[in-house]
């Protein structure tokens, strides 16, 4: 089986985001639904390769969103079904972006919340095919952390599921739909 190395991914492409766009290397962004992420210690994460506030700043962007959102994809995802450690630390960004409709490719980023809120629900231990898929959920501390930044958030989630607009565009299922309200312990 071929194995991606993640963090290498997220290097080079936060790296060629940040050379396409270097004013996003700048340390302030006055758009509140970034505050904070300047002080946040991106290389204590585990896996965290690099400062996941370029890469923020990117998605507010209009041209450089496309790019910054292809480097998050590799930032918070540690595998095809598995979320990095990073993605918690990312979540409440995301929510404060995607209630925001001024925000580039909108749509997409409330994709990757979507993926966040299913990739990190618990492991059922009775489901054989649960633990298969998922693994046991004391091997994967990472769905803990980002099920207690979505609860810590639900605020955000709440004004996501209620924005009419954006949901009647993007078609959600119930299942997403409960994957959300799970994840945020609604």
């Amino acid at each position: 089986m071929c194995k991606v190395d993640h963090q290498a991914a997220a290097v080079t492409a936060t790296a060629a985001l940040a050379a396409a766009h270097p004013h996003l290397l700048q340390r302030d962004s006055a758009h509140p639904a970034l505050e904070g992420c300047e002080h946040v210690e991106w290389s204590a994460i585990p896996g965290c390769p690099v400062d996941v506030s370029v890469v923020l700043r990117g998605l507010l962007d209009p041209d450089a969103a496309e790019m910054a959102e292809r480097a998050l994809d590799w930032l918070v995802m540690s595998g095809p079904m598995s979320i990095s450690f990073t993605m918690h630390a990312v979540v409440p960004y995301l929510l404060r972006l995607t209630v925001d409709p001024s925000t580039p490719r909108r749509n997409e980023l409330v994709g990757i919340v979507l993926v966040a809120a299913a990739l990190s629900a618990p492991t059922d231990p009775d489901n054989a095919w649960d633990l298969a898929v998922g693994g046991l959920e004391e091997d994967h501390p990472e769905r803990a952390l980002c099920r207690a930044a979505f609860m810590a958030n639900a605020v955000w989630v709440r004004r996501l599921l209620a924005d009419d607009e954006l949901l009647a565009g993007l078609h959600l299922d119930d299942g997403e739909r409960a994957s959300l309200v799970q994840a945020a312990g609604l």
